[in-house]
């Protein structure tokens, strides 16, 4: 095996290793990003649930910017079997 082979075997495996942690990271923002979102419609939307909620007046001025929190509030609702074997699933605990 040359010199420039043994180099490009290299190169590939530290690409692909690069590649391995962008599609990691990019998972946990996704999962930090649907929980923040979960987050922000329960703080609008606590007294649905019993959470002290925010203004009335405020949470009428948003409302029309929260239909899609309320699809994934009842999507997740919907799939929500575990939160803690999804979050472990993301960190690969047995």
């Amino acid at each position: 095996m040359s010199k420039a082979e043994k180099i490009k075997k290299f190169r590939d495996f530290f690409q692909g290793m690069m590649e391995s942690f962008k599609d990691q990271s990019t998972g946990y923002i996704e999962f930090e990003t649907r929980e923040l979102e979960n987050v922000f419609a329960l703080l609008i939307m606590g007294s649905f649930v019993g959470i002290p909620s925010p203004p009335t007046t405020l949470v009428i001025r948003l409302m029309p910017h929260m239909v899609r929190e309320v699809y994934v509030m009842q999507a997740r609702a919907a799939d929500m079997d575990d939160i803690f074997g999804e979050i472990t699933s993301m960190f690969d605990i047995d």
